[in-house]
């Protein structure tokens, strides 16, 4: 059990924590020891502790600084998973990482951040870290196995019990075992017609769709102006950092993948307030052009 505005300290903030909360139980998650204790393992190397006081915002000026506050007002980063429309934020790809649920568009604050709450949730809690991915893989192959089964008159019947079992709401990597679930949708109907969990698939986020998303980089990847296989450079002190772009445009680096240039450019430095638009360049004609230099006339552009 964690509290999930912290109530002691908060990184990266002067001043005290969320003190007024610290016995309120709506300000209390469960929480694994890694998270509540540990520390993330990146490379076989120790590195630093996880959720412990991290809380950001997307405005800071909404941020609650005591009891007479509200703080239900403020635009916070961490995705809350006792909040099922975050949940729904959330995803996994078919090797078990982490990621921004495919269709789930950024709302306006993290646009105009250049910020993915998912991603940087990911980032914060290291939730792509090596133990996870190969447990979610493994239910997630079960699903895929037992799947096909439901098709057989002879075997749907325990096909379906396993599946319930694995995608129960108790049951460990359940939203792992509901998202291989969903890329078989002939099972996921069958299931469903046999009336039994509909509802635990969820949907799919919300879209927010009122202007152009540049947070990632797909709309540079597909107007051809950065094409996969291109390396991002950055200088962090004394040492230079690499980074490459894939085709949906995601970024290699460090690795893991990440969906923005800003997560990217933070889990690579350890800091919490890079803008990885202008950390990140890219070779053009024997120059080195930021990031935010190939975006900004997109900026220009018209949204509708």
């Amino acid at each position: 059990m964690d509290h999930y505005r912290p109530k002691s300290a908060i990184i990266g903030v002067q001043g005290p924590g969320y003190w007024w909360l610290a016995y309120v139980a709506s300000n209390y998650r469960l929480a694994c020891g890694f998270c509540n204790s540990g520390g993330a393992q990146i490379n076989g190397q120790r590195g630093r502790r996880t959720k412990s006081n991290h809380f950001p915002l997307l405005d800071e000026s909404t941020r609650a600084t005591g009891e007479h506050c509200d703080h239900t007002k403020e635009q916070q980063v961490l995705l809350d998973p006792a909040d099922d429309r975050d949940a729904r934020l959330l995803g996994f790809d078919t090797d078990g990482q982490a990621r921004r649920r495919s269709g789930a568009s950024r709302s306006a604050a993290e646009r105009s951040r250049s910020v993915c709450r998912a991603d940087e949730t990911i980032r914060i809690l290291d939730l792509n870290r090596e133990l996870l991915i190969e447990d979610r893989k493994t239910a997630m192959g079960d699903i895929s196995r037992l799947a096909p089964l439901l098709a057989s008159a002879n075997s749907a019947p325990a096909a379906r019990e396993m599946i319930e079992r694995r995608i129960g709401l108790r049951s460990e990597w359940s939203t792992a075992a509901q998202e291989a679930l969903r890329t078989h949708p002939q099972a996921a109907g069958a299931l469903a017609r046999h009336d039994s969990h509909p509802s635990q698939l969820g949907q799919t986020a919300p879209a927010f769709r009122d202007e152009v998303d540049l947070t990632d980089l797909d709309f540079l990847v597909s107007a051809g102006v950065l094409k996969p296989g291109f390396t991002l450079t950055a200088t962090h002190g004394s040492d230079l950092r690499e980074a490459t772009v894939l085709a949906d445009g995601r970024i290699s680096c460090a690795g893991r993948v990440w969906s923005t240039p800003t997560s990217a450019a933070r889990a690579v430095t350890g800091q919490h307030d890079i803008d990885g638009w202008a950390f990140w360049t890219i070779n053009v004609n024997g120059i080195a052009t930021s990031l935010e230099e190939l975006r900004d006339p997109f900026r220009r552009q018209p949204t509708n």
